[in-house]
């Protein structure tokens, strides 16, 4: 799951700029958008990925220019047999877990190719941090994204007692790399999920 090359993530996030901008769809339209003043300012919302009033609702949705065969081909080897997440990652779950953000200006601000790279970067990102791909993969090392969910060998259990005041540990638990982008330690599961109002 550790990048083994710097250039792996600047690599990525251009193949998927590139990508993008070469296949980007119109998306679908059939979402309507339902537009209000609210103090004087224009805000919207938009079906079920943007369900909340924001000004970033107005604009386009990432669902609207990064479509699920994108997705597919950009991390087409997560579900081969060797992969050690199978059927774990997909894109309704990936676009599900940006509908809080969207209305915060995720993936929604700026021009097409601002979103666009805003997205690719968060892909390269958690493309490297979840690839089990090397230098003569098949397909690279970068079709090799989210074959992974968690570490697969964690060399500790990632418990600081420093933090025993606000975020202790539970007897038992593990605080190792979990996720797309992977959190570690006690403290910053805690903080994650105060962010996310969830107990981690």
């Amino acid at each position: 799951m550790k990048m083994k090359n710097g250039s792996v993530a600047m690599t990525l996030t251009v193949a998927l700029v590139l990508a993008l901008a070469v296949s980007l769809a119109n998306g679908d339209e059939s979402e309507k958008v339902i537009v209000k003043k609210l103090k004087g300012k224009k805000v919207c919302i938009k079906g079920w990925e943007c369900p909340t009033w924001s000004k970033f609702c107005c604009n386009e949705t990432i669902s609207d220019y990064f479509q699920v065969y994108q997705f597919e081909n950009f991390f087409s080897k997560r579900n081969t047999p060797v992969a050690h997440a199978v059927g774990f990652w997909d894109y309704q779950s990936f676009i599900t877990a940006t509908v809080k953000y969207q209305p915060l200006g995720f993936g929604t601000t700026g021009t097409k190719l601002d979103k666009m790279k805003e997205i690719c970067a968060f892909l390269a990102h958690v493309g490297c941090k979840t690839s089990c791909g090397y230098g003569v993969a098949t397909g690279g090392p970068l079709a090799w994204g989210l074959c992974y969910n968690h570490e697969m060998s964690p060399s500790q259990s990632y418990c600081d007692d420093s933090y025993k005041y606000t975020y202790p540990c539970t007897p038992g638990a593990e605080y190792y790399g979990r996720g797309a982008i992977p959190i570690y330690w006690n403290y910053n599961y805690g903080a994650t999920g105060e962010a996310l109002k969830a107990d981690l």
